[in-house]
This record gives structure tokens, C-alpha cells and sequence, in this order.
């Protein structure tokens, strides 16, 4: 179902003139949406799937310094990264929370506490000092589900993190602007478009996945953030720059959180200087991620068997309980850019790259490509971006019509197996550009990451609620919700089923 509000913004990307045209709504394109609206620049941004599917979806919901670069002697990095994270602690209070961190050593393997130490008072001094100074505890609340006498004293210290989810926090830098000169498209598609030079504009061809409407829209500027394809869009405008994107696998498993876990525990793996994270999230706590070399993005967008198997095998050192498939209520795969120069050919660990991110700005055409980034730097990112735009156009030429009114009151409802409530569909799909199923029970809510089966319970139990979620998709139609509710369930077996029954 089509709402009114996603035909006039088709209507008016068809119809006006944009000072910058965004590519891609994750992270980096949202928060630089977000920059440019607010400083009166009318701004055309474009996802040819929904706003945060990406890599911007499954990541750790961290806002931190950089703790692990440290192992690289990255210090300007890392320092860049701890300011970064502590300005959106101050202007970010509804949105990002700090919180403490406990770093636990193992007695067999990785770094002991007596290299930990200073390292994490070091790391706490780059930070200018800004949170609670690092202490030793060597009784805490989580050690009743660990291993006993398998763990050293641990070590709490402070970073930062998302407080609802990584999906919500990118679409808040988007709607928040529903009311300002911009226009946002999900599942809207760059299939084309040329530079005119002595017009000095770009005519680029837009396309509606949903319902294959076609249209042409100008711009001034083009901002390629498109995250892992942002190669794939340069070599579509043959777009040429001093860098590319290398790809790491990150896999979390989704596990019941247990009542005593409070803090997010970081474990030392004992292999390439690597951790892995067991951090509670509502009534889950997500352990991983995974570090895997991608020859290729199409390598990593689903959750292999070994993946799982790897997790479990090391959950397994740490944890009291014993964890097998049948404990896992949810997966999280993402595939993360890193940017290296065009020559890059070695195949190293991920964790030995830099996650430092670069813009590259065309040399003749009105292009800007970003690299690179995190959630942590995404407002530093986008004001250096502003920069370089500012370079190239001026913003507020002319006004775009009228907006929608996006000031009213978020409503909620219950979902079968969560106990607090969740954003209503008929709110989602008002207010936040919700157009799938799927847009509603991953991004929208939680309720994919919380819910046995990406919310359809253990046993298929939740699928009549979905049904009738399922009719604000249909118009009311009954078969069609049905066959709408029946391919979410072949994608759920598909991802999830059938990956948890191949594991060894």
C-alpha cells in the first residue's frame, strides 16, 4: 500500500531542482541528510532498499573510542574517536547513553591483567579523562552464569551506546527532517543518470521498487554514501578514486539475557588480538561479532553454519550454562567497508585495518564519495562532507513545497512475547516510512531481534498476529496479507531455520 505522502515526494524529486543528492540512508548518509536539511540545503536522498538494511543493522549499537586500535598504536584514532563519542553523549542524550564495560581477561589466553591495566588507564587518558576512571571489581554480578575459576578480576571502564537500536537511531536523523527541505525515498533505486556540463547538473533516473514508477530527478551535487556499494555506484557513473572498500563478516547470536547480566562484558578471543562481546539488548543479549575476510559483499549478507559453530564453540569457554542452537533467539549478519587505497591487494585480518574513514571529491563532476565510517564519527563525518559541499553549492536557493506536520505523538502497541510495548504499525507506516512487513519487525521495532524467529515464535505461534499486521500492507485483503505473512515465513527458513538445523 502506497501512501499519499510517498506519491507527492516522488512527485516533487520529479519536479524540482536539489542542491545535493544523497546515496544511500544508512548511517553516513542519514546523519549527513540530517546536517545538510538543518543548515537549509534542499536535500534529495535515495535508498534503493530501506533506510538502515545495511550494514547499518547489524552492528554492535557501540558508541566507543576505539579501544582495540590501541593494539595498532592508532592513537590519533582512537582520540578522534573518544571525542567523537563523547560529543554525542552531551547533544545526544535521548539517543545515546554512556554505560560502563567490563573487560574480562582469560587466565589461559589473550592480554592478562597486567597489560590491561595500563592500557585501559592509557585509554581513559586520551579520552581527556572525560568518563569514570577505569577500576579493578573482582566480584560482580555476571560471573553467576560464567565458567568458574576460569576468569581473572575484571576491569570496568566507560564507553557509550545506542539506547534503542541501531536501525532507529539512523531513521531519526531522517525523520526528524520530514518537516524541513528535503525529500527521503526508501526503496527507490539510482538505475541511471548523466552529468550535463554546461548545464552544470546531474539528470539521474529514479526508480520505485515498489511500484516501478520511473522518474528524473536534477541536482547540483551528488554524495555517494551507499556504504558497501560504494564502488559498485562509482563504477556506474565511472566515478574514478584514490580508494576502494575491503569487506569483514561481523555475526552475532541472539541469546536469552540472563537476570544478573548489567553490563556489556568484552571477552579476550587469545587469536589476532581480538575480542568478542556478549552485550545485553532488552530481553536478549547479543554475543560476537564474527571477523571474516569477504572476497565479495555477496559473500557475507547471510549467516553461514560455521559462523554459528564458531560463536557457540566460544560462548561455550565462557558461559556456565552450556549454549546450543536451540538456545539461539536471534541472528545478526552485516558486512562492514573498510577503506583502503585503489592498490590494496594484501589479505589481512580486518581487525589491522583502519576503520578511519575518507572523502574523495571528483576532480571534474559535482561527486563526492564517502568511505569508511562508524556509528561513533558519523557527525564528525557529516560536517566534513558539509565542508567540501559547501564548496560546490550554496544551500537555500529556493524552498520545496510544503511538508507533512511530523509533530504529533508516537503510539504504541502489544506484540505476543515482549512485555513492554512497541511502535504501532499504523504509526510506522504514517510517520516513518514503513512500507514491508519486514521494515516493521527489524527496523521499526525489535521485535525480529527479540522474538524467537524473527517474531514468529518457537512454533509459528505469533503468525496470526502477523496476519493482521499484515492487512495495513494489503488494503484490508485477506489473501493478499496471507501470501504477505507466507513469504516472510520462506524468508525466515530461508535465513534462519535452515541455518541453525546445518549447524555441526
Amino acid at each position: 500500500m502506497i501512501g499519499s505522502q510517498r506519491i507527492r515526494d516522488m512527485e516533487i524529486a520529479q519536479n524540482e531542482t536539489f542542491d545535493v543528492t544523497i546515496i544511500g540512508g544508512g548511517i553516513n548518509g542519514a546523519s549527513l541528510y540530517h546536517q545538510l536539511c538543518r543548515k537549509g540545503y534542499r536535500v534529495l536522498l535515495v535508498d534503493k532498499g530501506d533506510f538502515a538494511c545495511g550494514t547499518s543493522q547489524a552492528s554492535a549499537m557501540m558508541v566507543w573510542g576505539g579501544l582495540l586500535y590501541l593494539r595498532n598504536l592508532d592513537l590519533l584514532t582512537v582520540a578522534q574517536l573518544s571525542r567523537d563519542r563523547e560529543a554525542m553523549i552531551q547533544n545526544m542524550g535521548c539517543e545515546v547513553s554512556p554505560v560502563s564495560f567490563r573487560y574480562i581477561p582469560s587466565r589461559d589466553t589473550g592480554w592478562n591483567k597486567f597489560i590491561m591495566a595500563p592500557a585501559l588507564y592509557f585509554y581513559w587518558m586520551l579520552g581527556l579523562c572525560n568518563r569514570d576512571r577505569p577500576r579493578v571489581e573482582d566480584s560482580y554480578s555476571e560471573k553467576s552464569f560464567l565458567i568458574d575459576n576460569a576468569h581473572d578480576s575484571s576491569f570496568l571502564y566507560q564507553e557509550a551506546i545506542l539506547n534503542s537500536s541501531d536501525s532507529r537511531f539512523v531513521l531519526k536523523w531522517i525523520t526528524e527532517q520530514d518537516s524541513n527541505p528535503g525529500i527521503a525515498l526508501n526503496y527507490c533505486s539510482l538505475t541511471g543518470g548523466e552529468y550535463h556540463s554546461g548545464e552544470k547538473i546531474w539528470r539521474l533516473t529514479l526508480t520505485d521498487e515498489i511500484t516501478g514508477w520511473a522518474r528524473v530527478a536534477k541536482s547540483w551535487c551528488v554524495i555517494n554514501c551507499a556504504g558497501v556499494w560504494t564502488d559498485t555506484v562509482n563504477r556506474q557513473f565511472q566515478i574514478e578514486t584514490p580508494y576502494k572498500h575491503v569487506f569483514s563478516k561481523g555475526v552475532f547470536i541472539g541469546l536469552e539475557r540472563q537476570d544478573q547480566h548489567n553490563y556489556p562484558l568484552i571477552f579476550d578471543m587469545g587469536e589476532q588480538g581480538d575480542v568478542l562481546s556478549y552485550i545485553p539488548w532488552g530481553p536478549v543479549a547479543l554475543w560476537g561479532p564474527t571477523e571474516t575476510c569477504l572476497s565479495s559483499i555477496e559473500g557475507g549478507v547471510h549467516t553461514e553454519p560455521e559462523d554459528v559453530d564458531f560463536l557457540l564453540e566460544r560462548a561455550n569457554r565462557h558461559l556456565k550454562q552450556a549454549v546450543d542452537p536451540s538456545d539461539i533467539v536471534s541472528l545478526r549478519c552485516g558486512v562492514r567497508p573498510l577503506v583502503v587505497k585503489k592498490d590494496y591487494s594484501k589479505n589481512r585480518y580486518p581487525l589491522d585495518l583502519s576503520r578511519k574513514h575518507q572523502i574523495s571529491r571528483d576532480s571534474v563532476k559535482p561527486w563526492i564519495s564517502v568511505y569508511g565510517g562508524k556509528f561513533t564519527s558519523c557527525v564528525s563525518l557529516a560536517e566534513k562532507v558539509e565542508e567540501q559541499i559547501r564548496e560546490l553549492v550554496e544551500p537555500g536557493q529556493a524552498s520545496l513545497p510544503a511538508k507533512r506536520n511530523v509533530t504529533s505523538t508516537m503510539q504504541w502497541e502489544s506484540y505476543p512475547g515482549l512485555q513492554d510495548p512497541v511502535p504501532s504499525l499504523k504509526w510506522c507506516i504514517e510517520k516513518e516510512h514503513c512500507l514491508t512487513l519486514e521494515d516493521y519487525l527489524r527496523r521499526r521495532t525489535n521485535i525480529s531481534q527479540w522474538v524467537p524467529r524473527e517474531g514468529l515464535g518457537r512454533n509459528d505461534e505469533n503468525v496470526p498476529h502477523l496476519e493482521q499486521l499484515a492487512l495495513q500492507f494489503s488494503g484490508g485483503e485477506p489473501v493478499i496479507a496471507r501470501k504477505l505473512v507466507l513469504d516472510y515465513m520462506e524468508t525466515v527458513e530461508r535465513r534462519f531455520d535452515s541455518v541453525l538445523n546445518s549447524v555441526y
